[in-house]
C-alpha cells in the first residue's frame, strides 16, 4: 500500500506541471514549491551566518513585504533573511525565501536601491524561475521523492548550488529581463522609486571595476551590462507620472550605519 501511492503522486505532479507562470516547463506546483522552499531554507541556514540585529532584519522584512504585497503571491508566506557577509549579493530560493547580504545593504546608497535589488529577487520567485530550473535539471523521477521528503541529498545539493552561485542560481537572459520588468512594476506599485534599480546596477558595475571580489558571485548569477541598465530605464520611462515615490528614508540610513 505504501508503494502504491507513489504513482498517484507522480500523476499529480504531471497534472500540475503546466501550472508555472509564463507557460514554461515546470513540474512543481506552487504549493509544492513552498514546501520545497521550507526544506531548502533549512540547509541554507546551516551554510550561512545570519545577521542577528533586530532593527536590520525588521527593516529588510518590511521592505520585502511591502513589495510582495503587490505580487500575485501576496497571500503566501514569505521570509526575508539577512546574511552577515561583506560580499555584495542577494539571492532567492523557491517558496518565498529571499536572502540579502549585509554587504549589499552597505553598498546601497538609499532605500530605493535596496528595494530594487530585493524586487528583482522577489520577481524571480514570482516568475518561478528556480523551480523551472530544478524541473529541467532533475526531472520527474527525482522531484517526486524530493517533494515527499524522501531525497534529502538532493535538497542539500540544491541549497549548496544556490549559495555557491551554481547552475541553479544562473538564469537565462530572458529570465533576468523578466525579473527586471516585474521588479520595476512591483517597486512602482509599492511606492518605491524604480530608478533605484538602475542606480543599484550602476553601483554594482562601479564595484566590479574597483573591487571585483566583492561582487564576483553577484555577477556570476546576475550578468549586468550597460544595455541591460538602458532596458530597465526604458521600462521606467513608460510608467505613468507619480509623485511621492520613496527614494530614501531615515530608517534605511539607520540600518545602513548599523551594518557598516
Amino acid at each position: 500500500m505504501k508503494h502504491a501511492k507513489i504513482p498517484l503522486i507522480v500523476i499529480t505532479l504531471l497534472a500540475l506541471s503546466c501550472g508555472g507562470s509564463g507557460g514554461d516547463f515546470n513540474l512543481i506546483s506552487v504549493e509544492e514549491e513552498w514546501q520545497l522552499g521550507a526544506q531548502i531554507s533549512q540547509d541554507v541556514a546551516r551554510q550561512v551566518r545570519f545577521n542577528t540585529d533586530p532593527a536590520v532584519n525588521e527593516y529588510v522584512r518590511s521592505v520585502g513585504q511591502r513589495i510582495v504585497a503587490q505580487t500575485p503571491y501576496a497571500n503566501l508566506p514569505w521570509e526575508f533573511h539577512v546574511i552577515e557577509d561583506p560580499e555584495i549579493n542577494a539571492f532567492a530560493i523557491p517558496g518565498g525565501h529571499v536572502y540579502v547580504n549585509t554587504g549589499l545593504i552597505s553598498a546601497a546608497h538609499n532605500a530605493s536601491e535596496l528595494a530594487g535589488a530585493m524586487a528583482h529577487e522577489i520577481s524571480h520567485v514570482v516568475a518561478r524561475h528556480s523551480t523551472e530550473q530544478i524541473s529541467r535539471q532533475y526531472g520527474l523521477s527525482v522531484l517526486a521523492g524530493v517533494v515527499l521528503g524522501q531525497n534529502p541529498s538532493v535538497v542539500q545539493e540544491l541549497a549548496a548550488q544556490i549559495i555557491a552561485g551554481g547552475a541553479l542560481a544562473k538564469y537565462s537572459r530572458a529570465a533576468e529581463s523578466e525579473a527586471d520588468e516585474l521588479g520595476v512594476q512591483f517597486m512602482f506599485s509599492a511606492g518605491y522609486n524604480p530608478r533605484g534599480m538602475v542606480t543599484m546596477f550602476e553601483t554594482l558595475l562601479a564595484q566590479q571595476r574597483s573591487n571585483p571580489s566583492r561582487v564576483e558571485r553577484f555577477f556570476a548569477t546576475h550578468p549586468t551590462t550597460d544595455s541591460r541598465i538602458r532596458d530597465v530605464q526604458a521600462r521606467i520611462d513608460k510608467l505613468p507620472q507619480r509623485t511621492g515615490l520613496i527614494t530614501d528614508e531615515a530608517e534605511f540610513q539607520q540600518i545602513h550605519r548599523r551594518v557598516a
